[in-house]
């Protein structure tokens, strides 16, 4: 039973009766109350989680609070950039724009029976801002355990295409420009393997792969986009799908639900983008 399988099982549990049950040396049978009943239901798994030292428990109860979670996001999201998953230059201006609430659920066949953990969504999304993004928080690890990022160019940035798009009430046609500012996400010499391991690192992963013949994602589709993609592909190299139904599938070991994680690079029209995690149907 690792740490974050012993605080999922005791989610719910009232921290002072988690320390309590910790110090119960010796109870006589025939006369305890009610409370101490409860107590020593959670006995044995209150001096695991204490074996597991004070870190272990203060992730338990880290993530409570929107405020709480913002700040976690923050931290994690500085750790992304140490770690190179993310340029050093993404940064999010000002308070989050939204903090959303999102309870723990099952995500079924589609998801290969991948579970959605108990999250808060952190965003950073509206503004005249250079970058924005939105955050799924893991409420027991403080983890990101999904990101979508983007990033506008600069204003000298020269278009490499462009789309004809009717929007608006008045029907009105404008023309919208793409660009390819991938580098401002991602550092620009950044490979397939050195993101993955990074990512592994991060969440306490030993190793990856990369989603090949036989595992159930790898269609005809998948394999003409990204049969020719290696650990030495960097990452903006990559012939990343302009539909968006195709992204980049890895597997990690040691992930309990043996669920590919996705990655994809997107182009926008204004725009480019980064999804990176477990919230997407690859089934």
């Amino acid at each position: 039973m690792n740490t974050l399988t012993l605080l999922r099982a005791m989610n719910g549990i009232h921290e002072e009766d988690v320390i309590m049950a910790g110090k119960i040396s010796f109870i006589n049978a025939k006369t305890v109350p009610v409370r101490a009943k409860r107590l020593i239901a959670f006995a044995i798994a209150a001096v695991l989680l204490l074996s597991l030292g004070v870190v272990a428990y203060a992730a338990y109860n880290a993530v409570s609070t929107p405020q709480a979670a913002e700040k976690v996001a923050r931290q994690q999201l500085a750790e992304w950039r140490a770690l190179g998953l993310l340029n050093q230059n993404v940064d999010f201006e000002g308070a989050a724009d939204a903090i959303v609430e999102i309870e723990e659920s099952s995500g079924g066949a589609a998801w290969y029976g991948r579970l959605f953990p108990h999250s808060f969504s952190v965003r950073w999304y509206f503004g005249q801002r250079k970058y924005g993004c939105s955050l799924n928080i893991d409420t027991l690890d403080g983890k990101i355990q999904y990101a979508g990022f983007f990033a506008v160019p600069d204003e000298d940035a020269v278009p490499t295409g462009e789309i004809a798009l009717t929007v608006g009430s008045d029907k009105e046609t404008k023309t919208y420009y793409f660009y390819e500012n991938y580098d401002d996400l991602l550092p620009a010499d950044q490979t397939v393997d050195g993101f993955c391991t990074a990512l592994a690192q991060y969440w306490g992963y030993t190793a990856y792969r990369l989603a090949d013949k036989g595992d159930p994602v790898y269609t005809e589709a998948y394999a003409a986009h990204f049969a020719g993609v290696d650990g030495s592909t960097r990452m903006v190299d990559v012939p990343w799908d302009a539909s968006g139904r195709t992204f980049l599938a890895v597997y990690f070991d040691g992930d309990p639900e043996q669920a590919p994680v996705y990655f994809d690079l997107m182009q926008y029209p204004g725009y480019v983008g980064l999804d990176v995690g477990i919230s997407h149907p690859v089934g």
